[in-house]
């Protein structure tokens, strides 16, 4: 993890070797930073570096699903993302690939239904680096947010399904061509049907990206016309993607809270919109954080109905503080230093 040397602190430890414009070096990587390496560096102008938090690894609990169940919804999307074929009447994924996509489905409900009491707390996302992490990270925070809401076991399986393959239209699209970009809602809904799923689970391929007041794509259906499932899906699906590209643009978790909770009955369905925020961690427990009054510290706990509103654990020189942000209304945090 690469950090701002003015954000590191003692005890995290070198990922790899820091050295200087000559290519000198300055610290090996393995080293564990003191307060003295790390104002030699500063005065020595090096400005990043990459390091391991011990501290944050050791605060962050247990995924919402083991790493083999992720790996296996990375290869069960995978398999039948490459199985794209120009001619969609002939799409069929073989029945056994099917099951194996069930069982993976099962398998991410009753894992989260064990931590449900605990999910704001339990690391559910992971960044999204491709299309494939995507549709992982889509489909855990519906599920989470279905349990919330108390669906179903069946509707659980459709959303789960579902969100899982929102987009797997985007396997037809042609490379690089953004002005068809829409088209995967299309393509995505003809290949469900021919792959023997549920009416909903080809709907919300369909409709995740129309808009609950009818301006969305591709079809402009308002809400009334739009399953539930598909505008649970099309919050879950924008909250992924803000939140991976908010590093480049610079906006903040605040920023993009606060753009969806005014698209709330314009863009989302704000009723499932405030459900998801109920379950959606936006500061992981574990991440360094940058608050108001210029300190920085660890987010340690994570409050259902209050999601920029943490417990954060400030590092002192004997010991620690940990400020409720929900007691302390004028304390806010300003920056995701690392997460």
């Amino acid at each position: 993890m690469e950090m701002r040397v003015d954000d590191a602190g003692a005890g995290m430890v070198l990922t790899q070797d820091v050295v200087d414009e000559r290519g000198n070096l300055l610290l090996e990587k393995g080293i564990t930073l003191t307060r003295t390496y790390i104002a030699r560096l500063k005065r020595l102008g090096v400005e990043n570096i990459c390091i391991f938090d011990p501290y944050a690894e050791s605060l962050k609990q247990a995924t919402v699903v083991s790493p083999a169940l992720r790996t296996e919804l990375r290869e069960c999307f995978s398999t039948l993302f490459r199985m794209k074929s120009w001619d969609i009447l002939n799409f069929k994924p073989p029945a056994a690939h099917m099951h194996r996509i069930g069982s993976a489905v099962d398998s991410v409900i009753d894992d989260a239904a064990g931590q449900l009491d605990q999910i704001v707390n339990v690391q559910v996302r992971e960044p999204s680096a491709d299309e494939t992490q995507h549709a992982v990270n889509v489909c855990l925070l519906a599920v989470v947010t279905g349990l919330y809401l108390k669906f179903e076991r069946s509707i659980l399986r459709d959303l789960a399904f579902g969100a899982l393959f929102h987009d797997l239209g985007k396997s037809m699209l042609p490379a690089g061509d953004q002005d068809k970009a829409f088209l995967h809602t299309i393509y995505g809904r003809e290949l469900l049907l021919r792959s023997n799923v549920s009416a909903a689970v080809t709907r919300i391929a369909a409709e995740h990206h129309e808009a609950f007041d009818g301006t969305g794509h591709p079809k402009g259906l308002a809400a009334k016309d739009v399953h539930p499932l598909s505008r649970l899906v099309c919050i879950v699906n924008h909250f992924d993607n803000a939140i991976s590209e908010n590093e480049r643009s610079g906006e903040s978790r605040q920023e993009i809270i606060d753009g969806m909770m005014a698209g709330g009955n314009r863009l989302f369905d704000m009723n499932l919109l405030r459900a998801f925020l109920n379950t959606a961690a936006l500061f992981p427990v574990g991440s360094l954080v940058r608050l108001n009054t210029g300190r920085t510290g660890y987010v340690v706990t994570n409050r259902a109905h209050f999601p920029l509103r943490p417990v954060v654990r400030v590092i002192e020189d004997y010991g620690h503080t940990d400020i409720d942000l929900v007691l302390k209304p004028n304390v806010v945090i300003t920056e995701l230093i690392a997460g």
